[in-house]
């Protein structure tokens, strides 16, 4: 509408997954908006009509201690939560909107999705974070609100609070929220449009006498495919593509069962007539040397490397 702060979403198809600092981005942004703390007002003045936490009074210091103790628990929640434990446990704070189907299955989705998390590596999990950081946030605020509570009522209250309001606020961004949200890109059907991820693994091995024992740094290196990448159930690169990029730094095993790794840069797998950018690590800025192996029959190297940014090929196989 304008005006009411709607960051938690993603109308994207494939949206990238979103780095720590951006997922403190958002939640500074949520605790920071003018709305947010004008309904931590409004919370803090209908509990004061109700007289809920009496220990706190009434007149202008009772709002005060009301609004406080309401600000921090959103604060505590949005904190440890969706900044410190999705980024600790790499998965996704947002909802997914998929307008996908009938709405009754569009219900059904938003209402599981609210019992699950997508990691950043774009697959479901169990909602991981959202467990810890409830539980967190409910014994932080705790030690400023009156009264009492046993921790079975405690826990109890936050996570069922949690998960319901999860529930009615899928339900609202993906019957209704897309309606009146500005900046909204369409959806449309990937059928036909496959699409690399952010994060997808890509196994490779090393040719062209790329060994431990020969490699020098900043030689260029090839490797090829070492299976079959698919995107639901489509082929769309096959074991043998090439890819090819640089090495900077490699350091081979001292001692047996000691890690052996490699420093690559500027890796891209050629896909048709598409590059595919590939990286070391599968979470975006923590790039650094890839652990490997040498496979025993010919002395190749064996590494998995990751998509760096999320890719639109132009039809499957």
């Amino acid at each position: 509408m304008g005006i009411i702060p709607n960051y938690y979403v993603t109308y994207e198809s494939h949206p990238a997954p979103l780095a720590p600092m951006q997922k403190l981005h958002l939640g500074l942004a949520t605790l920071l908006d003018p709305v947010t703390i004008g309904v931590v007002g409004a919370t803090a003045g209908i509990q004061q009509a109700m007289n809920s936490y009496h220990q706190f009074g009434q007149g202008a210091e009772g709002f005060g201690k009301r609004f406080g103790a309401d600000y921090g628990a959103a604060l505590n929640h949005m904190v440890i939560t969706s900044v410190v434990a999705d980024s600790v446990l790499h998965q996704d704070p947002r909802y997914f909107y998929s307008g996908q189907g009938t709405k009754a299955r569009r219900a059904w989705y938003a209402i599981t999705s609210a019992f699950r998390a997508k990691g950043d590596n774009g697959k479901w999990q169990p909602p991981y974070a959202d467990l810890i950081g409830t539980t967190a946030a409910a014994e932080v605020s705790n030690i400023y609100y009156p009264g009492s509570r046993t921790q079975y009522t405690l826990l109890g209250r936050s996570l069922m609070f949690h998960f319901a309001g999860l529930v009615a606020v899928n339900l609202a961004e993906e019957l209704f929220f897309k309606k009146v949200t500005s900046n909204t890109p369409e959806v449309h059907s990937a059928a036909n449009m496959p699409v690399l991820r952010e994060g997808t693994a890509v196994p490779l091995i090393a040719v062209d006498g790329f060994s431990a024992e020969t490699v020098t740094g900043g030689q260029a290196v090839s490797l090829v495919l070492a299976e079959d990448l698919t995107v639901r159930g489509n082929v769309v690169a096959r074991t043998g593509d090439v890819a090819s990029g640089k090495v900077s730094q490699v350091t081979a095993a001292k001692a047996p069962g000691e890690a052996m790794s490699v420093a690559l840069q500027e890796v891209t797998l050629r896909v048709g007539n598409v590059n595919i950018p590939l990286r070391s690590s599968q979470v975006r800025g923590s790039a650094g040397p890839v652990q490997y192996k040498q496979l025993p029959e010919s002395g190749k190297i064996e590494l998995t490397l990751f998509v760096a940014e999320t890719v639109q090929l132009p039809e499957a196989e």
